[in-house]
């Protein structure tokens, strides 16, 4: 089977993101479709050039959804020499024993994939791999979701996401789904969270938020359940009839959305740590949560989404919430 099913080279030119008046960074946006039917997906592949449960995850998202998938493997323009090499090699030799190991391992991941049935396209992208960069890559070849892997964290007991990787949630504007190690198991259960505070404010990011967790839970054959968590700290002491409203609007949300009764779970405590412990105890697959637009929030990605990103139980999709979310909804759950 050819490897290379489209016209675009292997290798591409740095692309780079609009500057304002003030130098400062900025992205167009590009017509694309919203999060909840998303028509092209890009995996950011891992430097090491080594097997990547993100890679398998997103081969299978994009065979479910029967779209194209991006893979992009980023190189320094002007040659980084990787550790372990001998100081006497010459660092034109050791960028072109990089690139070409680089160029064999996508071609070999993405010849697996197109066995699958996975319409791939991957590029050698000659820039670094800043947020920046990376951002500017998607938005040019139009992806609607950004998959990267949970890199393990060494000598630290927990797995959570590295500097570069919350610098690319603070900073995208498109969907961002973080993908946790180890063996890639079968979607069977995802799980969206919903802010309850907000929707009473006339926010309907819930509604856009479980429009897309249910379309990849139907593509996946997974069943889809909801969470909302009742602020225990932020609500009023005592007050009963806001615990109740929350619930009934909670159960009217789930139902105009189908979701089953035994698939919703609304419980008290503080948003972050509330979901944390709940996902311990139950077996989801993934989590599907706001994030803060960077347009309107600058980097404030949200409390609960970063409480759960410093150790999370399952992958996480952060789904950007637009340009005029209510900031309530901006500060709890994205």
């Amino acid at each position: 089977m050819k490897f290379n099913r489209t016209k675009k080279p292997l290798y591409a030119a740095p692309v780079h993101p609009s500057r304002n008046a003030q130098g400062r960074h900025f992205y167009h946006r590009m017509p694309r479709c919203e999060m909840t039917h998303p028509l092209r997906l890009l995996f950011l592949a891992p430097p090491q050039a080594a097997h990547s449960p993100g890679l398998e995850y997103a081969g299978d998202l994009a065979r479910a959804l029967g779209v194209p998938l991006h893979v992009a493997m980023f190189t320094e323009p002007h040659g980084v020499e990787p550790p372990g090499h001998a100081v006497t090699e010459r660092p034109d030799i050791v960028r072109d024993n990089l690139m070409s190991s680089r160029r064999k391992w996508l071609e070999s991941e993405s010849a697996h994939l197109q066995e699958k049935g996975v319409d791939v396209h991957p590029e050698l992208v000659c820039a670094s791999s800043s947020a920046v960069e990376c951002v500017a890559y998607a938005q040019r070849v139009e992806a609607d979701l950004i998959i990267k892997d949970i890199q393990e964290r060494p000598g630290l007991a927990q797995r959570g996401l590295s500097a570069l990787d919350w610098e690319l949630l603070s900073v995208s504007p498109i969907a961002v789904l973080y993908v946790l190690p180890g063996p890639i198991q079968t979607p069977s259960k995802f799980l969206v969270a919903v802010d309850m505070e907000s929707q009473a404010k006339g926010n309907r990011d819930n509604h856009s938020l479980i429009e897309a967790a249910r379309h990849l839970a139907n593509a996946c054959g997974a069943s889809l359940h909801v969470i909302s968590v009742y602020d225990c700290a932020a609500a009023s002491h005592g007050d009963l009839s806001l615990y109740e409203a929350q619930v009934q609007a909670f159960d009217a949300l789930a139902s105009q959305h189908g979701i089953a009764s035994q698939h919703r779970h609304f419980i008290p405590g503080a948003p972050a740590n509330a979901i944390h412990a709940y996902l311990q105890r139950s077996a989801y697959n993934l989590l599907v949560i706001g994030a803060a637009d960077h347009h309107t929030q600058a980097s404030d990605i949200g409390l609960t989404a970063e409480g759960i990103l410093e150790d999370p139980m399952c992958s996480v999709l952060m789904i950007k919430l637009p340009a005029d979310a209510a900031p309530q909804q901006a500060k709890r759950y994205g």
